[in-house]
């Protein structure tokens, strides 16, 4: 791995992928199955130095298409072709902006429910601010990863969902307290 942290693949002219991380040739699936672990990889060229990730990640996409048979439907493809790949771009941008929107709703209901504790005398201003700061935290353990995994735009909405879900749990737990 690099400085950042991203695991670099070197891809030579026989179309052999080699791993400098580990110092072991490697797959398709196994590249996929790093990324799913949530590693972040970059295949250039041994020769050129081009940047091959995005060509390698389409390859391994069409790879996954091919396995499961028709996952996602013909059009999707013949627009993501037609659009020059805008459409993903766009598919991302608003699946990002939509969950940007949906946690600080979240976020301000949380507070909320903070601050009515506070009011009612069950909690102290440190208690809130505590409280507030633990929930930050987790927020940020949370989210923070699953927004820098957007290239794996399967594995973003499954960690969207369970983060809202457990968001949603918090916020419940807090109502509960609430009511005591």
């Amino acid at each position: 791995m690099t400085m950042s942290g991203t695991r670099v693949i070197k891809r030579y002219q026989n179309r052999k992928l080699y791993d400098t991380a580990e110092s072991c040739y490697v797959t398709l699936e196994e590249i996929a199955e790093l990324i799913k672990q949530g590693e972040d990889v970059q295949v250039i060229d041994n020769t050129s130095k081009e940047d091959l990730t995005s060509m390698t990640l389409a390859q391994i996409i069409f790879e996954e298409e091919k396995k499961r048979k028709n996952v996602l439907p013909l059009t999707t493809f013949k627009n993501i072709i037609r659009s020059g790949g805008e459409a993903i771009k766009g598919f991302v941008q608003r699946s990002v902006e939509s969950g940007v929107r949906e946690f600080s709703s979240v976020r301000d209901e949380v507070t909320d429910v903070v601050d009515r504790l506070v009011r009612r005398a069950s909690l102290s201003h440190d208690e809130r601010a505590n409280l507030l700061q633990l929930i930050r935290n987790f927020v940020d353990a949370k989210i923070r990863p699953a927004v820098e995994s957007v290239q794996n735009i399967p594995a973003v909405q499954s960690e969207m969902k369970g983060l809202m879900a457990r968001i949603e749990e918090l916020e419940r737990r807090l109502k509960e307290y609430e009511k005591k």
